[in-house]
């Protein structure tokens, strides 16, 4: 049982480190907004500077966070299905994404968490179903891809 008390204030340090991750996701959502998606479903990274995902040009089959980006700019796109299948797991942290920023500037400005306290039996299970479904897309990407063309 935690001894902490969910009702203590912010510092300013913790105001300005919510005001800081908010302002670092509401970059990466107007980049991403900004973004046309690659027409592969990945690499629309690339167009950011970004090279080439080692695991697709060694081994010729897609990582679990390739098509992230893509997903990213598909959603915020209003293209759904193409995001999804770009990749679910990019999906999940795109809307999670534009949920935090509100909640994380409400939560500076109040001075303490507004609506919901983020708590281990909230985050670990939330993490757990993005990490399955990053997974479980993975191995599907890569069990076609092997399918298709062989392990090389």
């Amino acid at each position: 049982m935690s001894t902490a008390n969910p009702h203590r204030r912010f510092s300013w340090l913790e105001r300005t480190l919510l005001v800081a991750a908010s302002l670092v996701l509401t970059v990466l959502l107007v980049a991403a907004a900004m973004l046309s998606p690659d027409s592969r479903g990945f690499g629309t990274h690339q167009k950011l500077g970004f090279g080439e995902c080692f695991v697709v040009a060694q081994w010729g089959v897609r990582c679990p966070s390739c098509g992230m980006t893509t997903s990213w700019a598909r959603l915020l796109d209003g293209q759904l299905t193409a995001a999804l299948g770009a990749n679910a797991g990019g999906v999940l942290l795109c809307l999670a994404s534009i949920a935090a920023v509100p909640w994380m500037l409400a939560s500076a400005i109040k001075g303490q968490w507004w609506y919901l306290r983020p708590t281990a039996s909230l985050v670990l299970p939330a993490f757990a179903v993005l990490v399955l479904v990053l997974l479980v897309q993975w191995m599907q990407h890569t069990g076609l891809a092997l399918l298709r063309h062989g392990w090389s």
